[in-house]
């Protein structure tokens, strides 16, 4: 019988890593799953006894850190400095490294999908921190994948799906940002992803570098949280009965690019994976939330 690769996932307590490790559990993989407080990934010392300890196979790395505000800031060093560290120390350790990452390290000025090889040009302190953190990646560590997604959303806080039902919840109305395209992704659905992709490359693979995965069917922000609410009320009585727009520079929101689409033909011609429709994802989110 063929025998799964020891994991371990830096970030459990993130949307991602929480979908990584209860998936890789269902599928027989031995995973060890940490969150902050078990490993400050600044800590080169604890990253070195981590590795040691769990002996993985692969790092999936999905400690993303959003309040990235000031290149000074120990936030922003997670995305930068503590992706080098993993890095650096799974080069040393033997093993491979899975590396989340964004949308948002490009511009978001094309009218087309993003595809791999374009340039990040980010427009945000946490765009750039995020494609910072992947030039360090790359320079660290050979058998890495680094993986960009688009507007991942799942149940966990954090989630603008749970942040909009909690609103439509006690608000009439609620304003959306006006003017934005992106590609709504599920994070259980990227866990599938990631976990398909370390299966081929543990029997032997070549497909280490960089990749696009997104749920299919763009959308506006706006059409977006249209969907969402649509899906709520299927489950509940909410008092929203209003979405309104304003643009997003007005708005209590991390400042996203007008185009996160992504183009994913990559990853399918390489490992023959394939986009799920987000809004089946969609369905399970809403559905959790309110169960």
């Amino acid at each position: 019988m063929f025998e799964l690769p020891a994991l371990l996932v830096v970030g459990a307590q993130g949307q991602l890593g929480y979908e990584v490790e209860v998936l890789a559990r269902e599928q027989g993989f031995s995973v060890t799953a940490l969150d902050h407080a078990q490993l400050d990934i600044l800590d080169s010392a604890a990253v070195v006894a981590a590795l040691a300890e769990y002996k993985p196979k692969f790092v999936i790395n999905a400690a993303a850190v959003l309040n990235a505000l000031e290149p000074q800031l120990a936030s922003y060093a997670a995305n930068t400095r503590g992706a080098a560290i993993l890095a650096e120390n799974c080069r040393a350790a033997g093993c491979a490294m899975i590396h989340l990452s964004c949308a948002e390290v490009f511009a978001g000025d094309l009218n087309e999908p993003y595809v791999e090889d374009q340039d990040p040009a980010p427009l945000t302190l946490y765009g750039q921190s995020k494609a910072r953190g992947e030039e360090l990646v790359r320079a660290a560590l050979p058998h890495h994948i680094i993986l960009r997604t688009g507007w991942l959303f799942g149940v966990r806080s954090g989630s603008f799906v749970r942040e909009l039902l909690e609103q439509a919840r006690k608000q009439e109305q609620v304003y959306i940002a006006d003017g934005l395209v992106g590609d709504p992704t599920p994070a259980a659905d990227v866990a599938r992803v990631v976990l398909a992709m370390i299966k081929q490359l543990d029997s032997g693979a070549e497909g280490w570098g960089t990749y696009h995965y997104s749920a299919s069917e763009s959308v506006s922000w706006f059409g977006f949280a249209e969907a969402i609410i649509a899906t709520a009320r299927q489950y509940a009585d909410i008092s929203l009965e209003r979405l309104l727009t304003r643009p997003q520079a007005q708005l209590p929101m991390r400042q996203r690019p007008v185009n996160s689409r992504l183009d994913c033909d990559k990853i399918l011609c390489t490992f023959g994976i394939h986009q799920r429709a987000w809004r089946s994802g969609l369905m399970q989110v809403v559905r959790n939330y309110y169960s």
